[in-house]
C-alpha cells in the first residue's frame, strides 16, 4: 500500500502541469482557429469545374488541401460530431471514456492499488489502452460510428478538393514545405502571422 500523504502526481504540482497544459492548448488552438481560410471563399460557387482528367483532379486535390487543410480539419470535426450526436450511446461511450482517462491521469492524485498491488503508470496506461480498444471496437459500435463519420468527411474533402479550382488562390512556394501539420507549430518570434 501507499504510504498516507504519497502521491504519484497531481497535488499542487500536478494542478500547475495541467493549468500549464490548458493553456498552452488553448494558444496553440487560437493559433490554428486564426489560420483557417474564410469559408465564402471555400465555398465560392464560380470556383468549381469538372477535372479533365485523374491527373489534374488529384493535383487539385493537393493544392486545396494545403491551402484549405484548417477549414479541413474543422469539416471533419463537424463531421465527426455530427455522427456522434446523431448515435448517442457512442457518444456517451467516448465520453465516458474520456472522463476515466482524464480522472486516471490527470485528476487522480494518490497511487492506483487494486489487491494490495500498487499498479505502476506504464500498466495503467496499458490497461486503460486496451480497455479503450475492447469497448469501442469490439463491444460497441462507437468504432464503426467514427469510420463512418471519418469516411464521409474525407470523401466530401476530396470532392470538393477535386472540383474546387486552385488556380485563384494565392498559395506562396514555401507553404507547402513544412508538411501536413506545419500549421500547428506557432511562428517564430519576429516572423510576421498574414
Amino acid at each position: 500500500m501507499a504510504e498516507p500523504g504519497a502521491t504519484t502526481g497531481g497535488g499542487a504540482v500536478g494542478g500547475a502541469a495541467t493549468s500549464v497544459a490548458f493553456t498552452k492548448l488553448n494558444e496553440t488552438a487560437r493559433y490554428v482557429f486564426a489560420q483557417r481560410r474564410p469559408w465564402s471563399e471555400l465555398a465560392d460557387r464560380s470556383a468549381y469545374g469538372k477535372p479533365a482528367n485523374f491527373s489534374e483532379a488529384t493535383g487539385r486535390v493537393r493544392k486545396n488541401i494545403n491551402y484549405f487543410k484548417v477549414n479541413y480539419i474543422l469539416f471533419l470535426c463537424g463531421t465527426l460530431i455530427l455522427f456522434l450526436v446523431t448515435h448517442p450511446i457512442s457518444m456517451f461511450l467516448l465520453l465516458g471514456l474520456g472522463a476515466s482517462w482524464v480522472y486516471l491521469f490527470v485528476v487522480r492524485s494518490e497511487t492506483l492499488v487494486i489487491s494490495g498491488r500498487t499498479i505502476s503508470d506504464r500498466e495503467q496506461l496499458w490497461g486503460m489502452s486496451a480497455a479503450t480498444v475492447l469497448l469501442i471496437f469490439f463491444l460497441s459500435s462507437a468504432g464503426s460510428v467514427i469510420f463512418m463519420g471519418l469516411g464521409v468527411g474525407i470523401t466530401g474533402i476530396v470532392l470538393h478538393g477535386a472540383f474546387r479550382v486552385p488556380d485563384d488562390l494565392f498559395l506562396d512556394d514555401n507553404e507547402g514545405t513544412g508538411g501536413f501539420f506545419s500549421f500547428m507549430k506557432p511562428p517564430v518570434p519576429g516572423q510576421s502571422v498574414i
